[in-house]
């Protein structure tokens, strides 16, 4: 009896063995794949700009048919023919960086007789940094996918980017103007009305 009783645990054991064998295999496998799997996910994201914010000296876009153009002025920048206005450096900074980290995950199988929007573009941004100028060009958007087809100045191959890489340049100069700051003269001005308004009120 204590005999087949060993024989049973021994039997028992070597599957537990062998199963924790197939389980570490699995997870082994498992990591694997995934590992392979986010390094093609990651092979197939073409970057479509790629820059930093402190190497543009310029940059230009249209919107609704209007074309604005920003210059760097050493440490800060202006908007062309809008002198008057003041803009926020940090809220133009964070523009550029979304500008300059716009990819794709797709290239397209362009067909001949296709022109994907280009003839006439929705929108195409000119970016001139410290190594030169380029240029990236939005044509027709997917609408099933809710993707715009797009292509650099480099070459003519063309890629779909997410809708959000258009809107990045629905900025106006407006969009980027410092807020004005009450000044301590103002608030000297604004204290002298409150006092002469109360002296007003009690001699009444």
């Amino acid at each position: 009896m204590q005999k087949k009783q060993m024989i049973q645990f021994g039997v028992l054991l070597v599957l537990i063995l062998a199963l924790a064998g197939t389980y570490a295999g699995i997870r082994s496998y498992s990591a694997k794949q995934e590992a392979e799997k986010s390094k093609k996910e990651a092979e197939a994201v073409v970057p479509l700009t790629a820059f930093e914010p402190d190497s543009v000296t310029a940059i230009r876009y249209d919107m609704d048919g209007t074309v604005y153009t920003f210059e760097r002025d050493g440490e800060t920048w202006k908007a062309s023919d809008q002198d008057d206005l003041v803009m926020n450096s940090e809220k133009f900074s964070d523009f550029l960086k979304q500008a300059g980290d716009i990819t794709s995950t797709m290239e397209v199988q362009t067909q001949e007789e296709e022109d994907y929007g280009f003839t006439e573009p929705a929108r195409t941004v000119t970016i001139t940094t410290e190594k030169g100028t380029s240029s990236l060009i939005f044509g027709m958007k997917n609408e099933m996918l809710g993707q715009y087809y797009v292509k650099t100045s480099e070459n003519s191959r063309v890629y779909l980017t997410d809708a959000s890489a258009y809107t990045i340049f629905d900025k106006t100069p407006e969009d980027f103007e410092q807020e004005e700051t009450q000044t301590d003269a103002d608030k000297e001005t604004e204290a002298d009305k409150e006092t002469m308004s109360e002296e007003g009120t009690e001699a009444s």
